[in-house]
């Protein structure tokens, strides 16, 4: 089946899968999950995915603001990962530019989600903390009520 048809063919319907299909539409038919997996199907759509404009295109839908950049920022952070601590050269291929962003933008948003699971333990501490300090308090209350109707008890008994 896949013989049938000619690469020009292949290569058009990968860049139609990945073209932005119009306003309304934010993604793209093939994300980068299928332009990786492709490859398992057979040698020629492993040779059609790696091709560099299909992964430029992909590139500049999924990283719009590394659009006009032609390597990315350096890392924030240092990485056990070596494809990180090196910034790319400029002529390396979008695949492994856009493997990058990813990598980076899978970071930072897992750094953020860190974050908000941080702040939340801390609300909750702090929370916590005052629920603590309410629930003495109150039993401090309870005390000082409890002797206050003693002693109303006792001046009762008194008259």
């Amino acid at each position: 089946m896949y013989s049938a048809l000619p690469d020009e063919l292949w290569r058009r319907i990968l860049e139609i899968g990945i073209q932005n299909p119009s306003n309304n539409i934010k993604k793209s038919c093939l994300n980068y999950k299928d332009l990786c997996c492709l490859p398992i199907s057979c040698r020629r759509l492993k040779r059609l995915s790696n091709e560099e404009s299909l992964w430029s295109s992909l590139l500049s839908s999924d990283f719009p603001q590394f659009h006009n950049h032609p390597t990315p920022p350096p890392p924030l952070h240092f990485s056990s990962s070596s494809s990180s601590n090196n910034p790319p050269s400029p002529n390396s291929s979008s695949k492994s530019l856009y493997k990058i962003r990813f990598e980076r933008d899978r970071a930072r948003k897992l750094a953020a989600h860190q974050r908000a699971v941080l702040r939340i333990e801390s609300q909750i501490a702090e929370h916590s903390r005052k629920l603590q300090e309410i629930r003495l308090r109150a039993a401090e209350e309870t005390e000082k009520m409890k002797t206050a109707v003693a002693e109303l008890s006792n001046l009762r008994k008194a008259r």
